[in-house]
């Protein structure tokens, strides 16, 4: 890790994690600090962050629940090619 010119910093973190993240870096040979310009370089390339964030309650859809979904929506494609339904568009789902 190059280290010349640094900019110092201040973060506020939690110190369980802190030190949990210093323990598992330290098995890489690395600091925080390295880990962090790590990430921010991660950062950079991506345009992001480097992995995804979701809610702990999220569940991936299955094939099948995907299947389904794209089952009822070819089922009111048809409808609507009949005059037996109306579909909304995405702008007049959105109002409600």
């Amino acid at each position: 890790m190059v280290k010349s010119s640094r900019k110092q910093t201040s973060i506020k973190v939690d110190p369980e994690a802190w030190e949990s993240a210093k323990e598992i870096f330290a098995g890489y040979g690395i600091s925080v600090s390295d880990a962090i310009n790590i990430f921010l370089h991660k950062v950079k390339k991506v345009g992001g962050l480097p992995f995804e964030m979701r809610d702990e309650e999220y569940k991936e859809p299955t094939k099948e629940e995907i299947l389904e979904g794209l089952r009822e929506a070819v089922k009111e494609v048809k409808l609507s090619e009949e005059g037996k339904l109306k579909l909304k568009t995405l702008d007049e789902s959105i109002k409600k």
